[in-house]
């Protein structure tokens, strides 16, 4: 009888342990087969063999092999792998794990090989609408430099980081924020570059955007829904100009092209101190596709969608 009542002591949290074990896994295995369908299903040109979910039992790893995203505005990112991960108990924060041989293009430019030093990502989603995107890193470079001189110039940029968080209140309303520092503009200097130099100290730019959730949708179905970008602090360093205090509003037109304007205080400083007698409001405007600076025509700006 006492060995009766043992063997079912054993049993009984043996077979316990076999089913919650055996629940797990069906819930593991439904949820990485739920994830490898939502990928495919946000990236439909990409074979579904390419699409992976591993990481049994401690986490779903989501890779894709041979990812391609390309934006309206001709912006395109590629790796060969990428590799993002979650935990089972909150699929709604992915974090970036990794991405081999990354290349980027800049709208208008060549597809350049993309290099990072200490690059962190993380997604986050609520009620399947984005909650928060933050990317920070130590620095990026895309493309190589030609020994010869005679190709295009490698894009860089120093430490800096892009968020976006959704109001907790209203999430189709995101709060932006973009801080870069040592960005080296690639191409022939044009415009106020030609003048100020091709090395910007530093930008930012930060405030909330309107219809933001459309606005990662389409940028077309965002310029129809009549979203802004209501610019509540901008400050640039660039050469020897230092320009602050900016506000204004951006906006797509109905054709695509970027308009709006931004006020601030600027300042020369040639040889690292402010001339009192060159520092005056200044308006950086955006019209018709070309951006103004000081009365300079920039290069011409990218248009928001085909």
């Amino acid at each position: 009888m006492a060995k009766s009542n043992s063997l079912s002591g054993l049993i009984l949290p043996l077979a316990t342990g076999a089913l919650v074990l055996g629940g797990y896994f069906v819930y593991w295995r439904q949820t990485a087969q739920r994830i490898e369908a939502q990928v495919a299903q946000a990236l439909p040109t990409l074979p579904k063999e390419n699409i992976e979910v591993t990481g049994f039992p401690y986490r779903f790893e989501a890779g894709i092999n041979g990812l391609r995203l390309q934006t309206s505005t001709g912006l395109v990112f590629e790796a060969s792998r990428f590799v993002a991960a979650a935990s089972p108990f909150n699929l709604n924060l992915w974090a970036l794990e990794g991405a081999l041989e990354p290349k980027l293009k800049l709208p208008g430019g060549p597809i350049r090989p993309l290099t990072a030093m200490d690059l962190k990502a993380s997604l986050r989603f609520k009620d399947g609408q984005l909650a928060r995107f933050s990317m920070t890193f130590e620095g990026l470079q895309a493309g190589t430099a030609d020994p010869s001189g005679l190709g295009p110039a490698p894009w860089r940029t120093g430490a800096g980081g892009v968020h976006l968080i959704a109001d907790p209140q209203d999430a189709n309303r995101l709060a932006f924020a973009l801080d870069l520092k040592a960005l080296e503009l690639s191409g022939l200097p044009e415009g106020p570059a030609a003048i100020l130099g091709k090395r910007i100290d530093h930008v930012r730019l930060t405030g909330p955007i309107s219809q933001g959730q459309t606005l990662l949708r389409s940028t077309k179905a965002w310029a129809q829904a009549k979203g802004e970008f209501t610019i509540m602090a901008a400050q640039l360093n660039w050469g020897p100009l230092a320009f602050d205090q900016g506000t204004g509003l951006l906006s797509v037109t109905s054709d695509g092209q970027w308009q709006g304007e931004i006020r601030g205080q600027g300042a020369l400083k040639p040889n690292g101190m402010a001339v009192p007698a060159l520092s005056a409001p200044i308006e950086i405007g955006i019209e018709n596709g070309q951006a103004r600076l000081l009365g300079f025509s920039a290069a011409r700006v990218p248009r928001a969608y085909d």
